[in-house]
């Protein structure tokens, strides 16, 4: 049997480094990708990286390879679990066979000692007519250990308070859709997890973006509740006191901070503001359209009704659908202003308003003409589109590595957003998020957790000497620390960065780290390059106080810019320092 089962996966492996090949062939042609076939069929960690990361690019030729290569996997498994169980089933009989001797000797032993025990404490009874009473005390049978019967007491449950619709509120969420309709979801069952609550229920509201978790701990009926009408509403719940905590998969507005500055402290500040993860706005089409790039620009004017045919720019003579997200909606206020405001253009009135992101995906899939925009995690049986900021940039790919560079164009950050003065649980709560343990949630559910990942980097003709020296050495961490205009201090992704990047490098001890900064093009050429060096300098300052060593900073200036300069969330993207390993 062991002979078969090993014949098996021999075939099994044959045909994967076959599948392999033809991957490691197909992205080399198609997207100039180079992955290792090799690698692949030893390295299980990398293998899952590669698929991940080819599958979101919806070609339906790699999505037919990896379904088969994980069909394989899972039949491997499958096997190896069945040959597995086959030898515990017999292990299991033969111990079986043991125990049933040992208790069949056991039971004739404790019958031996019953009649001892009845012989030697029992009355002998004779007749029970005319017997004369003792003065004596007449002995009690002894009762064995198996007659006896404990208190009730001692035979019942613990007492559990059950989940009703009395529990007490223990903090209540509002806000994006993007984040409340899973992401929310999934971090609160596993922080609740880590307190120790028992009997968990999710419970739907009134409407199908409102729900609450009820729970015990401590024998306490609680509850959280959970609203996911849009980004906007963060903001009201929290001013309105409705939320304790605000889902938003934009940055608060100055606006809104300024007017509740007095009442809920400055939101815009690293205590209470939560990078939680990273979203790519994925634009998608149905899988059968040709079409895979766009620039911003033809972009804006296709949700603007400027174009409104596919053969106007290259694809087939069929009418496009516009599906866009609802006005509350981080996502489309996201999209709003990365695309159309950059254009002073607005949404065409024919586009179809959604308020679920799962809706919107589904109505794509199902129309050959459809595009829309939507958070990485929902492209589900769609295709997205590579995207470009127009001349100067290349067209990029959402995929995890490039939404966590935040080089994708319209790559955006997930937000919670806490006052001041928020209890304390809901401060742990947020610190749960961003914790290693949280993050990995972040990843589980589709987003872009902030672990630190590692990506190889090749050479670029456009690109400088210093760059390609690197680039031929060592590999890219997937974080950018950024910077806001005119000065060297870090945002509040960055401030949080850096610790995730010194945990890194406690676990990679050895590694040497790059560091390569970059400026907008507003200003001088010499001195933009000089900023560049000076935030990369400043990084390597917080890094070495903390004992890390760093082998070389590099200021590359206008360099390689990830979006255009023609705009402040642009400049923005581009005033960024690179971390590097060696």
């Amino acid at each position: 049997m062991d002979n078969q089962n090993n014949a098996h996966v021999s075939e099994h492996e044959v045909e994967l480094l076959s599948l392999f090949k033809s991957l490691q062939q197909l992205s080399h042609n198609q997207f100039e990708i180079t992955i290792s076939s090799e690698k692949m069929l030893v390295d299980d960690e990398y293998r899952n990286l590669v698929f991940t990361e080819l599958y979101e690019l919806n070609h339906p030729e790699f999505t037919v390879i990896i379904d088969r290569c994980r069909a394989l996997y899972n039949q491997i498994n499958a096997e190896a679990v069945m040959h597995s169980s086959a030898q515990e089933v017999m292990a299991k009989q033969s111990s079986v066979d043991n125990k049933s001797i040992l208790m069949m000797a056991s039971g004739v032993i404790l019958l031996l000692l019953m009649m001892v025990f009845y012989f030697f404490f029992s009355e002998p009874s004779t007749s029970t007519e005319n017997m004369v009473p003792t003065t004596s005390p007449t002995l009690q049978p002894v009762a064995t250990t198996s007659a006896q019967t404990a208190p009730a007491s001692q035979l019942s449950l613990p007492v559990v308070a059950v989940p009703s619709a009395q529990a007490k509120t223990a903090f209540t969420l509002h806000g994006s859709n993007t984040i409340g309709e899973k992401l929310a979801p999934a971090l609160i069952e596993a922080y609740l997890t880590t307190l120790g609550a028992k009997n968990l229920v999710w419970k739907q509201g009134d409407n199908a973006v409102e729900r609450a978790v009820e729970y015990t701990l401590n024998g306490e009926a609680l509850k959280i509740n959970l609203q996911a009408h849009g980004s906007t509403t963060a903001f009201k719940g929290l001013a309105g006191g409705m939320a304790d905590i605000g889902m938003a998969s934009r940055r608060v507005k100055s606006t809104e901070v300024e007017s509740m500055k007095v009442t809920l402290g400055d939101l815009s500040k690293v205590g209470n503001e939560h990078i939680i993860g990273l979203d790519g706005l994925a634009v998608i089409v149905n899988q059968n359209n040709p079409i895979s790039k766009l620039s911003t620009d033809t972009l804006a004017k296709i949700f603007s009704g400027s174009i409104t045919n596919w053969s106007q720019i290259g694809g087939p003579d069929l009418a496009i659908n516009l599906f866009a997200r609802d006005l509350k909606s981080g996502t489309w206020d996201t999209f709003k202003n990365l695309v159309l405001k950059k254009f002073n253009l607005s949404l065409a009135d024919t586009a179809t308003r959604l308020e679920s992101s799962t809706e919107l995906s589904t109505l794509v899939s199902q129309d050959e003409g459809a595009i829309g925009f939507i958070g990485l995690n929902y492209i589900q049986y769609n295709k997205a589109l590579a995207i470009s900021e127009g001349a100067g940039t290349s067209a990029i790919f959402p995929t995890r590595f490039t939404i966590g560079t935040e080089d994708y164009a319209l790559a955006r950050r997930l937000y919670l957003y806490t006052p001041t003065a928020a209890s304390n649980q809901v401060k742990e709560f947020a610190q749960f998020a961003i914790s290693t343990q949280g993050q990995a949630i972040v990843e589980q559910t589709g987003l872009i957790s902030q672990n630190i990942k590692v990506e190889s980097v090749y050479p670029m003709e456009e690109a400088p000497a210093a760059y390609n020296r690197y680039a031929d050495l060592g590999k890219r961490l997937s974080l950018n620390f950024r910077f806001n205009y005119g000065d060297q201090d870090l945002d509040n992704k960055g401030k949080r960065d850096l610790e995730r990047l010194i945990e890194f490098m406690e676990q990679n001890q050895g590694r040497r780290l790059v560091l390569m900064g970059y400026s907008d093009s507003i200003g001088a050429k010499i001195k933009n390059t000089q900023l560049s060096l000076n935030r990369a300098k400043a990084v390597e300052k917080e890094l070495q106080a903390r004992g890390i060593p760093v082998m070389a900073v590099e200021g590359l200036g206008e360099a390689l810019p990830v979006a255009n300069n023609d705009n402040e969330q642009g400049r923005e993207r581009n005033r960024r320092v690179e971390v590097w390993l060696l």
